[in-house]
């Protein structure tokens, strides 16, 4: 089956109701509004199941002035003030490596609202409407910057944010091979550690730099250290300590290192007679029934089977499927 439910017609409006009335959750992604023109909003669909739980994910939210505005996840970023703490060497804002709005601002987000609202239906016995904005959600992801701004009216500038290049404990450095390693000892006893494992104890003192001239000379120093040795070289000599110095790794770096290999970050299992590997699911859940993997069914590859539980007869189903209902 190729098509999902059409919900400009009649008939598909039909058979969401009806699903409606044998699920928890309802998780739409439309602009704000076309659900309610469709008369399948939160407030029609709770009028037939009270206890709904009904997750709208929109770019900035069900109300204000820019409800309708279109919009994508660099857009969000930008409005969140997040592009402007993400800035390369020259400080220009830098296009992210992932999609952060989406992900966070929008599915995590959203996950976070829903297991809320069933924690307290599981109390009162009502539904809850959850409105996800992913602009808002991002600015969540700023603690140090937001906390700031509202406690004392500073907007921190980019260039001195102290987990964003501004500590020399806590900077990205290149490598002698032209890869990267991360250094991380923002605490006093890792930072003394690293220093000393790496035989420079004279740096000590440049764990939290008192002034511009201080930051820079220490930066430059471990820059020129790093460059003496490969990526996985430090690593080897600063690994096994209280460091917090870690490489950079690749996407198959990643997949293979020995701490992922360990935990099973990928599986591999059999799927419908072919070898399937995925993620692992996170966050673990440990003990009980341990669920294998499926693969992502296609858009309405279970249509008939639901339809069936609903109480469809085969004939119904058909017909449906001739009117491209399904």
């Amino acid at each position: 089956m190729d098509n999902a439910i059409p919900l400009k017609v009649e008939q598909g409006r039909e058979l969401l109701r009806a699903l409606v009335l044998s699920t928890d959750i309802v998780i739409e992604s439309f602009r704000p509004g076309v659900m309610q023109r469709l008369g399948l909003d939160y407030e029609q669909l709770k009028k037939i199941k009270p206890d709904l739980i009904y997750c709208a994910i929109s770019g900035y939210g069900q109300d204000g002035p820019y409800r309708d505005r279109a919009g994508h996840d660099l857009n969000y970023q930008g409005y969140a003030g997040l592009l402007d703490y993400q800035r390369d060497a020259q400080g220009v804002p830098s296009l992210p490596a992932t999609q952060l709005g989406d992900l966070i601002g929008g599915s995590y987000s959203a996950v976070v609202g829903i297991l809320l609202a069933l924690v307290e239906r599981a109390h009162s016995g009502q539904g809850r409407f959850v409105d996800v904005a992913m602009t808002e959600n991002l600015l969540s992801l700023m603690p140090l910057v937001t906390s700031l701004y509202l406690h004392s009216g500073v907007s921190l500038s980019p260039e001195r944010s102290p987990l964003n290049g501004a500590l020399p404990c806590y900077h990205i450095y290149e490598a002698g091979d032209g890869k990267y390693v991360t250094l991380a000892a923002l605490e006093p006893k890792f930072w003394r550690t690293f220093c000393e494992r790496i035989g420079h104890p004279e740096l000590i003192a440049g764990h939290m730099p008192t002034s511009a001239e201080q930051r820079d000379e220490t930066i430059r120093a471990l820059q020129a250290i790093f460059k003496t040795r490969s990526r996985d070289a430090w690593i080897e000599v600063c690994g096994g300590d209280d460091t917090c110095l870690g490489p950079v790794y690749s996407i198959d770096e990643a997949f293979n290192d020995p701490q992922a290999l360990a935990r099973h970050v990928v599986r591999t299992d059999e799927a419908g007679g072919k070898e399937l590997s995925t993620l692992a699911r996170f966050p673990r859940l440990v003990g009980g029934e341990q669920v294998t993997p499926q693969p992502a069914p296609y858009v309405g590859e279970h249509s008939e089977a639901i339809l069936q539980e609903l109480g469809y007869s085969a004939e119904q189903i058909q017909a449906w499927r001739g009117q491209g209902v399904i």
